[in-house]
């Protein structure tokens, strides 16, 4: 597929984006820093230590970092770690994280990847990654992030994946199946194929069990649904008492099956 087919057929509908954010910064705590994320133990980490050579003197940009977890990872072996997210909750979180831990090289601020001007850091991280993040989503959002980097990218997409109790509250919205993640695998490989790079893929099955408690799920899940399209009292009715119903004990118990799909490429400096 060309890349003329790809940018018009790959771009992701405009959404809420206020909604989008108070979504994500309601799950702020979830995503600091865990032991977990580590260079042994999580495959995404693993896959970057194995083919690039982190050193003191690199710059890293984690786009859609969250509250930073795999951002403090990186600051611990490059100079300087940056990161960008477009929750505000989040990145307060991961800097009052890097300075309650003494992490003098890390540096996290609020963006849109969407909507940001990619002039001021084109080509200005030796190491640029996304993991699992809806910032980048589409031919636009993956372009910048290759335009960010003068030397490796990363990138982690979840694909063939169901969620048990999101997936049954998008039907209840009226939202068709999602088809759109394992195509936006697709896409990013002819993206990056047809811009000359040579991506690496690996796989690795996982499972996900959040938990949250009903208000906590409330928030979530209608904060992603108002991110994505308008949401009538209705509706929005059905998926808190769908909520409800499902929660045991004031809790309701996620199941997330996925494949991660890690990719790496090289980028000309």
């Amino acid at each position: 597929m060309d890349l003329e087919t790809i940018r018009r057929q790959w771009i992701l509908a405009p959404g809420n984006v206020s909604a989008e954010a108070a979504a994500w910064d309601s799950e702020a705590e979830n995503y600091l820093f865990e032991e977990k994320n580590n260079f042994e133990d999580d495959p995404f980490l693993r896959f970057i230590a194995e083919k690039a050579a982190l050193t003191s003197e690199m710059r890293t940009l984690d786009v859609g970092c969250g509250a930073g977890a795999y951002s403090v990872a990186m600051a611990q072996r490059v100079g300087q770690a940056d990161g960008v997210d477009l929750s505000p909750r989040m990145v307060n979180l991961g800097n009052a994280y890097a300075r309650e831990h003494a992490i003098t090289n890390l540096r996290l601020w609020v963006e849109n990847w969407h909507t940001c001007d990619i002039a001021p850091l084109r080509k200005q991280y030796d190491l640029v990654f996304a993991h699992t993040t809806p910032a980048v989503a589409d031919f636009t959002t993956l372009v910048k992030l290759c335009e960010a980097s003068r030397g490796c990218c990363f990138l982690c997409k979840p694909a063939r994946r169901s969620d048990q109790v999101f997936d049954e509250i998008r039907r209840l919205a009226g939202l068709p199946v999602r088809h759109d993640i394992d195509d936006s695998v697709a896409f990013t490989f002819d993206t990056l194929w047809g811009l000359g790079y040579d991506p690496e893929v690996r796989y690795a099955k996982t499972q996900w069990l959040p938990e949250r408690t009903l208000e906590e799920a409330e928030r979530w899940y209608i904060g992603r649904i108002r991110g994505q399209n308008l949401l009538d009292e209705e509706t929005e009715h059905r998926i808190r008492g769908f909520l409800r119903e499902i929660s045991i004990n004031g809790i309701v118990k996620e199941r997330i099956d996925t494949t991660l799909v890690n990719i790496c490429w090289h980028v000309e400096k």
